[in-house]
């Protein structure tokens, strides 16, 4: 009886779908490889090479030091990956060195890899890493910071449908908003309606 009463109350009071309206798009000269939440009006837009912190209220932005071989990242604090490649002779070798640093510089963690890649994504507790060169085979790989695990992997893009947002490449996710990478390539700011 209960239950009855209970899915006739659910029918007749839906749940309401969020919508949002694009506020603005986000001037950027590159493409980020990933955008990281870092408070409720900031974000942390990561290039292979350097990073920005982008104020959406005030829209201003903190360029980060420049690196070379890294990517920046977020967990709690910001995080660099750096990565090394070398020369090897076999397949029995390590072409790639993979560190995590976190924002005092003090090294997490450090991992020698054989294939040649690079990182995408920089967590405290995961690195995705994807080839290094376009001519080899594209394969996505996950690091594992706490099993000091490899392991290739399928698909990690996990696709979430919102109402009334455009197709999307990725996506960051807020408490208010939402930022877009567009399937054109531009970094667009929604904001979640009441």
């Amino acid at each position: 009886m209960l239950q009855k009463l209970l899915i006739l109350l659910l029918t007749l009071f839906p749940k309401e779908e969020s919508t949002f309206t694009k506020e603005y798009i986000i001037p950027t000269e590159q493409i980020p490889l990933n955008i990281y939440w870092i408070s409720e009006d900031n974000i942390l837009l990561s290039y292979l090479n350097k990073g920005e912190i982008f104020n959406l209220e005030n829209r201003k932005r903190n360029i980060l030091e420049e690196c070379k071989n890294c990517i920046y990242g977020y967990g709690r604090e910001l995080l660099k990956c750096e990565y090394e490649h070398r020369d090897i002779q076999s397949m029995d070798e390590f072409s790639t060195t993979i560190s995590l640093y976190d924002s005092t510089n003090t090294l997490i963690f450090k991992k020698d890899i054989f294939p040649t890649v690079i990182p995408t994504v920089c967590k405290k507790e995961y690195i995705v890493l994807k080839n290094a060169y376009s001519f080899l085979e594209k394969k996505t790989y996950y690091l594992d910071i706490k099993k000091d695990n490899l392991e290739e992997v399928n698909n990690l893009k996990r696709e979430i449908s919102i109402p009334n947002l455009p197709k999307y490449k990725n996506i960051a996710i807020g408490e208010e908003r939402v930022i877009l990478l567009t399937e054109e390539n531009f970094l667009a700011v929604y904001k979640r309606g009441r």
